[in-house]
């Protein structure tokens, strides 16, 4: 066999490799700046060496949690997928690198700027922890997270007027879908799991939130318009930390509402959630009016802002060890019907409404699905006791087992 040599040969060898190597570089670049589709390979919080180019790429070649979220903000309505592992915040927040509301997205938290979906394996499988360094995220634009666990989030950094100690797990700007989530064991100033700032909205479906603290609002804190459908929050605690004056620290142990728009809670589950002042579990009160000098009588009606429940369980929620599931100060909650309420302080009044009954409901639980829940026992009040349910349960269990659905988020299964 002839082989070539000389200049001939390497301008023959050079063009060769440059057309073996043309489709791949045409393959790896964006071919605009649409959405994309990142799959994350590495559970190092690696940043993306170039956001602006629309690729997940880190130093090292691979995609990190944090390089695909970079990348998406450059490339609107991108979905990135997390396989099962545990993807662990390591890099520090740095004030230095934050201007007024434009947070640092190669440190701290991770920061959502554009629309992002991000769908995990599963929340058992597929964890983000935020390694208590700070929060976990920060939305600033519509985003939807499915299949997993946020954990380990501490708000510390102060990068919101108005949350700059908000949000342990998620501080929301926008509108925000949690489908199939775990927030849990994460903690802050104000709302422990969960803040929605005034302008966002909330959608929590057949998620739980748990074991989480606050100052104010240990599970959720609500300042705008949201809904709970068929999920738990369940063992959030608020301690009054003494260090803000009036009632704007203790309440609401399990969700605390602030805002003058309409919150709905459908089949869910609020219980063993406590507090030091106002609801344990559910507490309500426009713009702090219940931190007014004076108490303030029952006959006083100026519903400012508005809860609805149905279908739900509020029980077992205490405030300094006494039973107290709901708190509310000018404003409403109003009943649907089919609720049941541990000591009757929601006041529930409607049809199929079981208020001052003991549910008789476990503990939070891994009772099969994707997230935990807490079962109802066998002679629950809630057992077959609900209607226009929801056509599957928290844990993805046809609705219903029995004669009726059952109240709150668990259907029990015979």
């Amino acid at each position: 066999m002839h082989i070539r040599t000389g200049p001939a040969a390497l301008a023959i060898a050079l063009a060769t490799a440059a057309a073996l190597a043309a489709p791949t570089a045409r393959a790896a670049a964006p071919t605009d700046d649409g959405p994309a589709e990142f799959t994350v390979d590495t559970t190092s919080d690696a940043v993306d060496t170039d956001p602006s180019d629309g690729l997940c790429r880190t130093a090292s070649g691979a995609c990190s949690l944090r390089a695909a979220v970079m990348a998406a903000n450059s490339r609107p309505g991108s979905t990135i997928t997390l396989p099962p592992g545990h993807h662990r915040l390591t890099i520090p927040p740095d004030p230095r690198l934050i201007t007024g509301d434009n947070p640092d997205p190669t440190t701290g938290d991770l920061n959502v700027t554009a629309p992002t979906t991000i769908r995990g394996s599963g929340a058992r499988t597929t964890v983000i922890d935020a390694n208590r360094l700070d929060r976990a995220f920060r939305m600033q634009a519509d985003t939807t997270l499915s299949d997993l666990t946020i954990t380990g989030g501490v708000a510390r950094q102060r990068e919101l007027p108005i949350t700059d100690t908000g949000g342990g797990g998620i501080a929301n700007g926008h509108r925000l879908l949690l489908r199939r989530v775990a927030v849990t064991g994460n903690s802050a100033g104000y709302g422990g799991g969960i803040f929605n700032v005034p302008g966002s909205h909330l959608d929590l479906i057949d998620s739980t939130v748990s074991g989480n603290k606050a100052g104010e609002a240990g599970g959720i804190r609500f300042d705008d318009s949201g809904t709970v459908t068929n999920s738990t929050v369940a063992d959030n605690h608020v301690t009054n930390p003494g260090d803000r004056p009036g009632s704007l620290a203790g309440y609401g142990g399990g969700i605390d509402i602030r805002g003058l728009e309409p919150v709905a809670i459908v089949n869910s589950t609020i219980s063993g959630n406590s507090s030091s002042d106002g609801g344990g579990g559910i507490n309500i009160a426009p713009a702090y009016l219940d931190s007014l000098p004076f108490p303030i009588p029952d006959i006083v009606d100026l519903p400012l802002g508005r809860l609805t429940l149905r279908n739900s369980v509020v029980a077992g929620n205490t405030v300094d060890g006494k039973a107290a599931d709901c708190k509310r100060a000018f404003a409403a909650i109003v009943s649907q019907g089919h609720n049941l309420d541990g000591d009757g302080s929601c006041r529930l009044t409607a049809a199929g409404d079981l208020p001052s009954r003991a549910p008789l409901i476990g503990p939070l639980a891994d009772n099969g699905g994707p997230t935990d829940t807490a079962a109802l026992l066998p002679g629950s009040p809630a057992l077959d006791a609900a209607v226009d349910c929801p056509a599957t349960d928290q844990r993805g269990v046809s609705r219903p087992q029995g004669t009726a659905c059952d109240i709150g988020a668990y259907e029990h299964t015979p």
